[in-house]
């Protein structure tokens, strides 16, 4: 190979020396405060994926809003409740701080879920894609995340919740991890640094009101 005048091998290496190759599970909090906040995972740094599952239940059921700077993923709509996934990418200010997502009313329900995931360079950019969400009080049709199509590294996102205890509840290839809030509202999610496959998401009937959403993030 042979380079023109100003051109140097130095520089195309120095490029991809700056892609996100990996990404890993760092740390979690949980809330059930129905005024909407939820306090940042201590250790968040500069270009760090947070990821939030937010979830409220209300006669009058709230806007669907995200913390400042989150892009909502996901989102699931009804009667009394409310139901999103959204994400950003940190700028370390989330770092135990009191980040704001759907308020509730006094008297009812409210829970939410912050991911913290670590590529091994500070991400600059994330992206979503195909989402699905459902809410029945039969048993939920499995949903297929099609993230063969998306570019590593990525993570599938699998978010089940119920009246009742929502067991079982499977991700298929094996979840990389799980983060819940009692005993009825889970967060599950499948890393892929190469070569990412379909997911398939699903649970059984546990009572009323069975929630299952899905979607799969990449990072950059």
């Amino acid at each position: 190979m042979s380079f023109l005048p100003g051109m140097f091998p130095g520089a195309f290496y120095s490029e991809s020396a700056t892609l996100v190759s990996s990404i890993a599970y760092e740390g979690a909090t949980t809330s059930t405060a129905t005024a909407g906040t939820i306090t940042g995972y201590s250790g968040i740094l500069p270009g760090d994926l947070l990821v939030l599952y937010d979830y409220v239940s209300s006669i009058s059921v709230p806007p669907e809003v995200a913390p400042s700077g989150f892009a909502i993923a996901a989102s699931l709509l009804n009667v009394k409740f409310r139901w999103t996934l959204s994400y950003k990418i940190a700028d370390g200010s989330e770092a135990s701080a009191s980040l704001t997502g759907m308020t509730t009313g006094s008297g009812s329900f409210a829970n939410k879920i912050l991911l913290c995931f670590r590529p091994d360079i500070p991400a600059t950019s994330a992206v979503s894609a195909d989402p699905d969400a459902t809410i029945t009080d039969a048993n939920p049709s499995a949903q297929t995340v099609t993230a063969s199509g998306g570019t590593a590294p990525l993570i599938v996102f699998g978010c089940y919740a119920s009246t009742g205890a929502v067991n079982p509840r499977t991700m298929s290839p094996a979840k990389d991890g799980e983060m819940s809030s009692g005993t009825s509202f889970y967060v599950a999610w499948k890393i892929y640094n190469s070569s990412p496959a379909d997911v398939s998401v699903d649970m059984d009937d546990e009572g009323n009101n069975n929630m299952l959403m899905s979607c799969y993030i990449e990072v950059a």
